[in-house]
């Protein structure tokens, strides 16, 4: 699988975005959750995608 250099540089900054919600929510939000918030807040398109990937969380835990 290939990446292209723009998601390896913007990565981290990402990251970086899911540790900060996580951390100001505290402890009660998972690191999957933090990411897809994180992922929404820049790119607010991908709602769809992520209010299944975090349903999908949901009924397996």
């Amino acid at each position: 699988m290939r990446f292209p250099l723009v998601r390896w540089v913007l990565l981290p900054r990402m990251a970086w975005h899911a540790r900060h919600l996580a951390a100001e929510f505290g402890p009660g939000m998972n690191a999957r959750t933090a990411r897809a918030m994180a992922r929404l807040a820049r790119h607010p398109e991908g709602h769809e995608y992520a209010m299944l990937h975090l349903n999908s969380e949901e009924c397996a835990g």
